[in-house]
């Protein structure tokens, strides 16, 4: 007598994918998106802190578009209204942490 194992390997190989699909590519898309986010994250830092050392006269409206733009320049591409308001946040964020820098250097 012989055992057809063939349905048995067939429900284990279904039941590894379905798993994959279900936990493990949610977290690597998850990941992807972590580690895009610190990067732009950084960018954006960046581009304030050389915007703000070489036009620190000019007003924040233009000091901002002026980000914006290098940002677009770098490839950081703002189509859709929330991302923008998502880039605006990183920009105020950063903006913040500059003004703390600089007090502390005047304090110190």
């Amino acid at each position: 007598m012989t055992i057809d194992l063939t349905q048995i390997i067939l429900a284990v190989i279904t039941l590894i994918f379905g798993l994959l699909v279900k936990y493990v590519i949610p977290n690597l898309k998850a990941k992807t998106t972590s580690d895009q986010m610190a990067m732009i994250r950084a960018a954006v830092k960046t581009v304030v802190y050389g915007v703000e050392q070489v036009y620190k006269s000019k007003p924040g409206k233009e000091k901002k578009q002026m980000v914006l733009e290098e940002l677009a320049k770098q490839g950081y591409i703002v189509d859709a209204n929330n991302v923008e308001e998502s880039i605006s946040y990183l920009i105020e964020e950063a903006v913040k942490e500059l003004n703390l820098d600089q007090g502390e250097h005047i304090n110190s």
